[in-house]
C-alpha cells in the first residue's frame, strides 16, 4: 500500500491560510512599529508567521505556544527568533517583562473559560506604558462582514469540533469588543476589517 504524502501543519497553515492574512499580519506589525511597543510577545504564536514579521525589524521579539511541533516548524523558519512552548494563560516570563504583546485569532479558539485567563496573563506580562494589540473575529456589522463570515464558517469547522464550537461561543458572547470589556481592557485603536468580519484593537488595562 501507498502511503500518503505528509505534511508539516506549520507547513498547511503558512500556504493555506497565511496568504490571506498578509495585510493584517502587515497592520498589526505597523501598530507595534507606531507605538514602539518592544521587546514584543506573540502569545499564541503558532507557525510564528506574525513574530516573523515583527523580527524583520531588528528589535527584540519572541513566540509562545503550548503547540511543540507548531514551535518545531516556525524555528526551522527562523532560528534567530526565540520560541517558547508554555501555556499562555502560565507563561514562564516575569512581570511586566514586555511592552507589547500580540495575540491574533488566538481567543475565538479557546474555551470560554480560557480567555479570561490569557487576557489576565497578558495584562500582567505589560510593562509600563505597555500595550495589547489583538486581532479576532467580532459580530458581523455589515453586508461584506456577513458574507465573510459564511465564508469562514466552514473554514472554522475543517479546524475540528472543540475549535468550531468555541468558535460560535465566542461569537454568541459578542465577538472581540464584548470579550475585552468584560477583563478590563481598554480600546484605543481599532481597525475594522470587513472582508474578515475581525478586527484589529491596540487595547490597555484599564
Amino acid at each position: 500500500m501507498t502511503r500518503g504524502l505528509w505534511y508539516p501543519p506549520g507547513l498547511i497553515y503558512d500556504g493555506i491560510l497565511e496568504p490571506p492574512l498578509r495585510r493584517i499580519r502587515k497592520k498589526v506589525r505597523n501598530l507595534i512599529i507606531k507605538h514602539d511597543l518592544f521587546p514584543v510577545l506573540d502569545l499564541c504564536c503558532g507557525p510564528g508567521a506574525q513574530v516573523r514579521w515583527l523580527a524583520g525589524q531588528g528589535r527584540f521579539s519572541c513566540g509562545l505556544d503550548i503547540n511543540l511541533g507548531m514551535l518545531k516548524y516556525a524555528a526551522s523558519r527562523r532560528d534567530d527568533i526565540p520560541f517558547v512552548c508554555a501555556d499562555a494563560a502560565r507563561t514562564p516570563f516575569r512581570r511586566a517583562a514586555f511592552k507589547g504583546i500580540v495575540v491574533s485569532f488566538a481567543l475565538h479558539e479557546k474555551p470560554a473559560e480560557l480567555r479570561p485567563r490569557l487576557l489576565a496573563e497578558a495584562k500582567r506580562l505589560l510593562g509600563p506604558d505597555g500595550r495589547i494589540v489583538l486581532v479576532d473575529f467580532e459580530e458581523p456589522w455589515d453586508r461584506a462582514s456577513r458574507l465573510a463570515c459564511l465564508y469562514l464558517r466552514p473554514i472554522e469547522r475543517l479546524a475540528g469540533n472543540d475549535h468550531f464550537r468555541n468558535g460560535r461561543d465566542f461569537f454568541a458572547k459578542g465577538g472581540l469588543r464584548a470579550l475585552l470589556r468584560e477583563n478590563g481592557l481598554r480600546e484605543e485603536e481599532r481597525c475594522d476589517i470587513s472582508a474578515g468580519t475581525c478586527a484589529i484593537v491596540v487595547a490597555a488595562p484599564r
